[in-house]
C-alpha cells in the first residue's frame, strides 16, 4: 500500500512527548499526573525534509536511565544468546562438563518462581517502576493524534479516567442505560503493534502507560514459550502476556476487572477486554530491514473475524523507527525461519548499540488508526475481508499522513 493524501492540519494534530515525564510521575496523585500529562501535549511539529540524517534526535538521558535500560536489553535479549553459544561451544569443544552447566543454568533460569502479572496485590508488575520511565526515555518515545479522528478526540485526556463512560457502560447522566453518548473507542479493544521489528519497544512501552490514553490496561497476546524463554521471559513483568489462540483471546476480551493498589494513593488499575498483539507475528521479524517499513500480513483473516464476532475497536498503530533499532543477521537458507515458526518463537541474529543486543537509541513515534467493529456472530468471507481491508487501509493512510510528524516523510509502508 503506497498513497499520497492530505496531510491533516498541524493545529488539528498533537503529539504527547511522553519523554518528559518526570521520575516521579508513578508517585503522584492521578490529578498530578493529568497535569503532567497536559503540560507534554503539544502541536506536533512537521519535518517536511526528513532524511536519515535529519529526523528527530534522541533525548538526553541520565547515566542511571541508560544504564538500566541497557542491563534489561542484555538480560532479556542477551541471554538466550549467550546459552545458545555456550551449547555450541560444548558440543565444539566436545565438552559434557560444559553442557551439563549450561542446560542446568538454563533450567534454573527457565523456571525459577516469577510472579505473572496481574495479580490482586500487583506483585512482580514493572509497568509503574523507573525501568518503564527508563525505556520511555531511551527511545524518546512519542503519541501522535488526530483530534479530527471522533475515535481520538478524548484520548490521553482527562476524560478516560471515567471509564464508565470512556468505554459506555453509562451515559454521562449517569442513568445506567448502557448506550454513552461518547462516541469513542470502547471495549473491547485490539491494539495491533506494527511492525514487529525484532522487537517492538514501543508497544512494550505502550503497555506501561495506556491507562494515561484508553484508562485501560492490556494484556499481550504472545506465544506461551515466552514463559520459560531465560531471560526473555522477564519481558512479561511488562507485557502480561497470554497464549495467542482463539479461546485465549476470546477470554480476555470479554474479562473486565478493577483492582486497588495499597500505598499509592488507593489506584485503580483496570484490565481485561484490552489485548495487544503483533499482527505480522515471526514472518515480520525475519522482514525485518533497516530503512524499510513493511508490514507482512498474507492471508491470514483469524483477527479480524474474532474482532467482528467480539464487536472490538480495532487500534491499528504503526511505531516509526522499530525497524532501526536492531539489525537482522539474515539466514539465505532460512532455516533460522523454519526452526522459529516450528517453535512459534523468534530463533535470529541480530545486534544494535556496540554490536551488542542492545538497541539503537531511535526515536519513536506511535500514530493510531481506529476502527470500529459491528458485532456480527457469524461474519462471511466477504465480510471479514472488508473489515481487513478497512482497518489495514486506514493504517496506510495515516501513515502516510502522519510520517511528516514523526520525521519519516522519505518512507513509505509496503503492506502485503
Amino acid at each position: 500500500h503506497v498513497s499520497s493524501l492530505h496531510v491533516p492540519d498541524h493545529l488539528t494534530m498533537q503529539v504527547i512527548r511522553l519523554w518528559q515525564l518526570p521520575s516521579n510521575f508513578f508517585t503522584l496523585t492521578s490529578s498530578q499526573q493529568w497535569d503532567v500529562i497536559e503540560s507534554i501535549t503539544y502541536p506536533a511539529t512537521a519535518y517536511p525534509n526528513a532524511g536519515p540524517r535529519q529526523r528527530r534526535t534522541p533525548c538526553a538521558i541520565s547515566i542511571q536511565d541508560d544504564f538500566l535500560a541497557v542491563v534489561f536489553f542484555l538480560v532479556t535479549l542477551g541471554t538466550p544468546l549467550v546459552i545458545a553459544m555456550s551449547i555450541v561451544a560444548s558440543i565444539v569443544l566436545q565438552s559434557l562438563q560444559l553442557l551439563g552447566l549450561t542446560l542446568a543454568v538454563s533450567a534454573i533460569l527457565a523456571f525459577h518462581p516469577l510472579p505473572r502479572p496481574p495479580t490482586s496485590d500487583m506483585k512482580g508488575d514493572w509497568r509503574r517502576t523507573r525501568l518503564s520511565l527508563a525505556l520511555i526515555r531511551y527511545f524518546s518515545m512519542e503519541v501522535l493524534i488526530d483530534r479530527n479522528d471522533p475515535l481520538l478526540k478524548e484520548v490521553g485526556t482527562r476524560a478516560v479516567q471515567d471509564s464508565d463512560v470512556f468505554f459506555g457502560k453509562t451515559n454521562k447522566a449517569g442513568n445506567g442505560t448502557g448506550k454513552s453518548d461518547h462516541d469513542g473507542i470502547g471495549l473491547p479493544l485490539v491494539c495491533l503493534a506494527c511492525p514487529h521489528g525484532v522487537f517492538n519497544y514501543g508497544a512494550i512501552i505502550w503497555c506501561a502507560i495506556s491507562q494515561w490514553f484508553v484508562g485501560w490496561e492490556q494484556y499481550t497476546a504472545a506465544a506461551p514459550v515466552i514463559h520459560h524463554v531465560p531471560g526473555l521471559r522477564y519481558m512479561n513483568q511488562l507485557l502480561w502476556a497470554e497464549d495467542a489462540g482463539r479461546k485465549s483471546i476470546q477470554k480476555v476480551l470479554r474479562e473486565r476487572c478493577e483492582v486497588d493498589v495499597e500505598g499509592t494513593y488507593d489506584e485503580k488499575r483496570k484490565f481485561g477486554g484490552m489485548l495487544g498483539i503483533v499482527p505480522d507475528g515471526i514472518l515480520g521479524a525475519f522482514r525485518c530491514k533497516g530503512g524499510v517499513d513493511e508490514l507482512a500480513i498474507g492471508p491470514r483473516r483469524g483477527l479480524m473475524r474474532l474482532c467482528m464476532e467480539e464487536g472490538a475497536t480495532v487500534l491499528a498503530a504503526w511505531f516509526f523507527g522499530t525497524t532501526d533499532m536492531l539489525t537482522v543477521v539474515q539466514d539465505p537458507f532460512g532455516i533460522m525461519e523454519y526452526a522459529s515458526r516450528k517453535m512459534q518463537a523468534g530463533m535470529m541474529g541480530f545486534y544494535g548499540r556496540w554490536g551488542l543486543p542492545v538497541p539503537r537509541r531511535i526515536p519513536v513515534s506511535l500514530c493510531v488508526a481506529p476502527y470500529k467493529c459491528t458485532k456480527v456472530d457469524n461474519p462471511t468471507k466477504e465480510e471479514v475481508d472488508k473489515v481487513h481491508d478497512a482497518v489495514y487501509g486506514g493504517l496506510g493512510r495515516v501513515y502516510d499522513e502522519q510520517k511528516i510528524y514523526a520525521g519519516y516523510s522519505d518512507r513509505a509502508l509496503h503492506i502485503s
